[in-house]
């Protein structure tokens, strides 16, 4: 009884090391690096005065300075879309490109290979 006890303990441990051993993981791609953008930076936004303290001169001045941010951010948000539109007309323009080819590929392919029938067939007619 022991020696099978024993032999099913190291069986149970062995099983053990062998799914361990032979259990892997696929790889993740790295994220593509985003290309540099032509368009200016995003900046933070300016931090508002404390509203129960600010005098009427500093909240007038936060507010121009909030306003010329907001603007110089639209202006940055409004670049970085038409990149992001030249982007993505690029990709429609090389997947139709792709697909083109592929289907020209195909039609050769099957050109091919129908010559390639004709010539095994002529060849099989004259054994």
């Amino acid at each position: 009884m022991r020696y099978v006890l024993a032999a099913a303990l190291m069986a149970a441990f062995t099983m053990s090391a062998q799914a361990q051993e032979t259990t892997t993981t696929e790889p993740t791609a790295p994220a593509a690096p985003v290309p540099a953008s032509s368009c200016p930076a995003f900046t933070p936004a300016p931090t508002a005065p404390n509203g129960a303290r600010a005098t009427d001169t500093q909240m007038n001045a936060a507010v121009a300075q909030y306003e010329a941010w907001r603007t110089q951010a639209q202006a940055t948000a409004d670049c970085r879309n038409a990149e992001r539109r030249a982007i993505n007309a690029q990709l429609q323009a090389r997947t139709a490109e792709l697909t083109a080819a592929e289907t020209s590929n195909e039609a050769s392919r099957a050109a091919f290979q129908a010559q390639l029938d004709a010539y095994q067939a002529r060849q099989n007619r004259r054994r």
